[in-house]
């Protein structure tokens, strides 16, 4: 007889971590057929984090396919019992979540449109419905309530026992008290794992370690950005009248509350939330606690029993701390590393592991046997995140802020306080001095608006107009009416070169890359299922050097695609900090670069869509024209170290023209105006050039190219099963950001990925994909559109063309 704890020589998937992720994992695993899976826990199931979870399992997420994948966690923990015969305790008990001031109440409206999108039924109710749902509960100071019938609770021990069962029933090996010592790497590739009880060879490994997983990954060279926090509740005596009560969370005073066995469980995401280094976790920790400081708690315990009195006059059996795993941006980290072949990481949970648990493992299943997601991910995708934001300090700094920014009000263009200026623009001090506000993305700082009139350069958050809404507006004008620039250095720069270059980038993009030197050419990076990998623009610097320009949020990933994907006798460049970039554009922009440029700017002499090396303001610069606001204009690559310099002669050159500094907020209306992309936004890996209205960017004649034939597959019935959507409000008086739900003749049929005020066409203008197959111009016109902003519906016009300059003749004078 085979010892159930003996390591075998080999296996499909070796997981790292039994909590219950990796468990979850397993099962998946399991039940779709892969029966060599074995499981390996350093001591004990569940020891880690998944014993002291809340276990909370909400149906609400931040995107339509982590919705659904809680969703699916919800089914799976309510029929894990008639299929293992292990109890779960899953009770679907519903949740409340309170707000205590108007903007809270607008922020719960919001959430509870945005649900009705995601197919989640929710509903806000006031004080009367609240005290009969919750007894007990002081209202006073309440200003109404969310109400999700659906969620639930669960315990997260036998859940997760739940689910190594069922692994183990179909075949998969879960073995505990086996700590691995080494993921074994040759050749750029994971091949199994060593232990002190020997190796096992293994065609993929995933990391699902927790707390552990940072140390673990960064022993192969892959940096993930985890780290530890204390994380605090309390457990009180037996109460009375407990049975059945939703979960309440009150957000404003940052503490929640779950009926727990008769007893009351109390926790809370504090604002001074304490980060716990790995060398506070011992190396035989097993069910471990913290001590629990109660001065750092008293202020939340006080709050509730401001919320719940009857917590006054009872005690309090366990007082609880203890190290959870988070990420800086509070969602997971997921799929395989781009650094390593054939190792997937799931961990970073930040506090919601139990809820998402089941469709996790669904997901990562999917992901290894499939080699893709079985949806959109890009929130939780390893990847997004830059070198930056993975160094040790980053981590520190910010991720006990995200923690504490759980509870805390999620304000439209909020910016973290913490672990800022990490990577600088060289013209950082220059636009500081002259007013910037700045914003931080993928590490990098840039101009969101510029303050102005002596006002302070400092975000007011609201949902309504926020302090910086006029300056913005201004500066959306100037490069409407006039001329402004922006500084786009934080854009990723790539360049590609070699004999082979041409034919390489032929077969990553979908565009026509095989033109003259100087052109540029904007093009899609398919996956073979067809969807779209990155947005980027080429500028063919040579016969056979390119430069690839794409966005700061995903030049990670883009880097790695391109460094995966190329082929033959070529060489890929990281040359984002060589170079600033400032795009100069509106009707005056040639006025103002004519007085500085050593090249023919006018209309024939430079024309639309090529770039060429020039003398401008006495620099050596590349200078293209090309426009994402859609104005005369062109972007100007300029030598780093002669930034500043450069920077200063441009603006001289264009007092006499009223040249405006303009931030990414305006950038944003601007380019939403016209109805341009934004990948990760409008545009991802899940949507097809069609649905996105990009298929004139695919140039299938001209070559063979990765995703062609799913084009071509989707392009053949003629027909669009859903369809990226522009919309305006016909009221010009509310504001949307993203997520609002696309009501067409009375139904929803989608939402906002964008949304932004077009100050040019006075309204808050959006758009998102409806959902309707074989929509068509005439279809279009005929409907009644509508977007609903925090519960109420305002009517829209819906263009499948841009709502600013559909021609685009303006860019092209």
């Amino acid at each position: 007889m085979t010892n159930k704890n003996q390591l075998p020589a080999k296996a499909s998937v070796v997981i790292i971590g039994g909590g219950i992720v990796g468990c979850s994992i397993a099962y998946h695993l399991a039940k779709r057929g892969i029966k060599d899976v074995v499981v390996l826990e350093r001591k004990q199931l569940t020891c880690g984090t998944t014993w002291h979870a809340a276990g909370l399992v909400s149906m609400l997420w931040p995107t339509p396919y982590l919705t659904s994948l809680a969703k699916y966690s919800h089914e799976l923990y309510a029929s894990l019992e008639e299929e293992t015969g292990q109890a779960t305790g899953y009770r679907q008990i519903g949740s409340l979540s309170v707000a205590r001031s108007a903007e809270r109440l607008e922020e719960l409206r919001r959430t509870s449109s945005m649900a009705a999108v995601f197919g989640v039924e929710s509903e806000m109710i006031d004080n009367e419905r609240l005290a009969e749902l919750y007894p007990g509960i002081n209202t006073d100071g309440i200003a109404g309530a969310l109400y999700i019938e659906k969620d639930g609770q669960t315990n997260p021990v036998d859940t997760t026992m739940a689910l190594a069962k069922g692994a183990r029933m179909r075949g998969a090996r879960v073995i505990e008290n086996v700590k691995v010592e080494e993921i074994l790497v040759e050749g750029g590739q994971a091949v199994g794992v060593k232990t002190a009880q020997g190796s096992i060879v293994a065609d993929k490994v995933v990391l699902a370690g927790g707390l552990w997983s940072r140390d673990i990954a960064a022993n192969i060279g892959v940096d993930l950005p985890l780290y530890a926090c204390e994380h605090y509740y309390v457990v009180t005596e037996e109460m009375d009248g407990l049975t059945k009560r939703p979960v309440l969370r009150d957000f404003d005073k940052g503490v929640y509350f779950k009926e727990d066995a008769g007893k009351m469980l109390v926790g809370w995401f504090e604002h001074n939330a304490r980060g716990c280094s790995m060398d506070r976790i011992r190396e035989d920790f097993c069910f471990d606690e913290f001590p629990c400081d109660i001065d750092h708690i008293e202020e939340y315990l006080m709050r509730s029993m401001e919320a719940f009195p009857a917590l006054e006059e009872t005690g309090i059996r366990t007082f609880f701390n203890g190290p959870e795993s988070f990420t800086p941006d509070n969602l997971h980290l997921l799929g395989p590393t781009p650094e390593v072949d054939n190792f997937y990481v799931a961990c970073g949970l930040n506090s919601k592991g139990i809820g998402a648990g089941g469709g996790l493992g669904m997901l990562m299943a999917d992901w290894i046997i499939d080699g893709h997601p079985s949806g959109d991910i890009w929130e939780c995708d390893v990847r997004r995140h830059n070198p930056a934001q993975r160094t040790q300090s980053y981590i520190e700094e910010r991720i006990p802020e995200a923690l504490g920014h759980t509870y805390a009000m999620h304000w439209p263009f909020y910016q973290y306080e913490t672990a800022r200026d990490r990577v600088r623009s060289p013209l950082h001090e220059v636009l500081e001095a002259q007013n910037a506000c700045f914003g931080e993305v993928g590490g990098f700082e840039r101009p969101n608006w510029f303050a102005q009139d002596g006002a302070e350069a400092k975000y007011q958050y609201s949902y309504k107009r926020q302090n910086w809404f006029e300056f913005s507006a201004t500066e959306h004008r100037s490069i409407r009416e006039n001329v402004g620039v922006y500084d786009i250095s934080s854009f990723g720069k790539f360049e590609v070169s070699g004999p082979d270059a041409e034919k390489a980038l032929q077969w990553i993009c979908a565009g026509d890359v095989v033109v003259e030197q100087g052109s540029l050419v904007y093009t899609q990076w398919l996956n073979p299922r067809g969807g779209i990998e990155a947005d980027v623009t080429l500028s063919k610097l040579d016969t056979d050097r390119y430069m690839v320009t794409t966005g700061i949020s995903s030049l990670n990933r883009d880097w790695w695609h391109l460094k995966k994907n190329l082929q033959g006798d070529v060489q890929l460049r990281d040359i984002s900090a060589d170079y600033a970039c400032l795009s100069l554009q509106g009707p005056n922009a040639r006025a103002v670069l004519e007085t500085l440029a050593d090249t023919d700017i006018s209309s024939e002499g430079f024309v639309f869509g090529t770039g060429r090396f020039a003398k401008v303001a006495g620099v050596d610069v590349w200078l293209q024209r090309l426009s994402y606001v859609g104005e005369l204009g062109w972007e100007i690559f300029v030598p780093a170290a002669k930034a500043t310099g450069f920077y200063r002669e441009l603006q001289k050159a264009g007092a006499a023209f009223e040249l405006r500094n303009v931030g990414m907020h305006a950038l944003n209306s601007l380019r939403l105006e016209k109805g341009f992309r934004h990948w990760g936004h409008d545009i991802g890996s899940e949507d097809n050039l069609l649905q996105a209205g990009l298929s004139f960017a695919a140039k299938p004649d001209a070559s063979d190219f990765m995703g062609r034939d799913a084009f071509l597959l989707a392009k053949a019935p003629g027909i669009v099963d859903r369809r990226l959507v522009q919309f305006q409000l016909n009221d010009p008086e509310p504001l949307l950001y993203h997520n609002e739900p696309i009501v067409m003749d009375g139904g929803i049929v989608g939402y906002l990925t964008s949304g932004m005020y077009g100050h040019s066409v006075g309204a808050a203008i959006g758009m998102g994909y409806v959902d309707v197959s074989g929509l068509t111009k005439d279809r279009i016109a005929a409907a009644n559109f509508e977007i609903e902003v925090a519960k109420q519906r305002f009517s829209a016009q819906a263009s499948l063309r841009a709502l600013y300059d559909p021609s685009g003749s303006r860019m092209k004078i």
